[in-house]
């Protein structure tokens, strides 16, 4: 998932003030959301003005077996996401996402049609109108749609989580050098790795230097909840020095003492800069007091 430039620099804003940014990933998963959704049924209303059939048809021929759509969304329109079908099949080729979408799409209509065979049944229609123009959506139809919207929310939401870390890791160390007058060239915030020759090793995205660059320390975000049993893992196996992380569980405080890491916990931290100005001493990092 994309995140817009300001969704980025407020959640950094808030990081370094100790405040929560979650309401900003909120805000940006409810705002790719409802494109996500407007745009949906314009292409429905578009389809169903465009095709006569009763029965299901349409929606294959429109949205699952169309070229108009990148793979991703035709696997969300199918009720699946791309990430599970490569978990479930090892590979989310386009031949493939065709044929779980258009498999998944055949499964739900027999689970509807039992559905719609029961007496008990809940009438449920969606109405989409444009200017003068309207079309209802049948109680198959509307439960299709309905599940792709369910699908598209929680990938959006899966992405949003797994990706934001890694989105603001750059944009915040930036920010929180440059409040705390250390110097660009004590800086290197390219992409590296702890070894170039294994295939399997970590990037690492930030590194400080000492002041006669001597040594270099690797930095580590990770905006995770607290007691998140990984966050502690993730500086071993790359071998990182400095810890910077949104919340920090004691367990993590007292397994980051002992491996010697210095650590800076941000939420409800009213003084993140003065805390990352004492490990810079600590580490003879340069920097001017602002």
């Amino acid at each position: 998932m994309r995140f817009s430039q300001i969704a980025i620099q407020n959640t950094v804003s808030k990081l370094l003030n100790g405040q929560d940014y979650r309401e900003e990933i909120l805000n940006e998963i409810n705002l790719n959301f409802l494109d996500f959704t407007l745009d949906f049924f314009k292409n429905i209303l578009d389809a169903k003005m465009n095709d006569k059939a009763l029965n299901m048809s349409w929606y294959k021929k429109w949205f699952i077996n169309s070229d108009k759509f990148k793979s991703d969304e035709v696997a969300i329109f199918g009720g699946m996401n791309k990430k599970s079908i490569t978990n479930i099949y090892g590979s989310a080729t386009k031949t493939i996402i065709l044929d779980v979408a258009n498999a998944n799409i055949n499964y739900l209509e027999n689970i509807i049609s039992s559905l719609e065979s029961n007496d008990d049944n809940i009438g449920i229609s969606i109405r989409i109108s444009y200017k003068q123009i309207v079309v209802e959506l049948n109680l198959s139809e509307s439960l299709l749609v309905i599940n792709a919207l369910a699908t598209k929310k929680i990938a959006l939401r899966g992405g949003a989580w797994s990706s934001i870390g890694k989105r603001v890791e750059k944009p915040l160390m930036l920010e929180l050098c440059s409040l705390c007058g250390v110097d660009r060239k004590y800086i290197n915030a390219e992409i590296f790795k702890k070894d170039s020759i294994l295939e399997f090793d970590r990037e690492v995205d930030f590194k400080l230097y000492n002041n006669n660059k001597t040594k270099e320390y690797r930095v580590e975000v990770k905006l995770m909840g607290r007691g998140n049993p990984e966050s502690a893992d993730a500086v071993i196996a790359r071998d990182s020095h400095i810890f910077i992380a949104d919340t920090l569980s004691l367990q993590n405080k007292n397994q980051l003492k002992s491996l010697g890491i210095e650590f800076l916990e941000l939420k409800n931290n009213a003084n993140c800069l003065s805390d990352f100005k004492n490990i810079l001493l600590r580490l003879d990092i340069p920097f001017k007091n602002k």
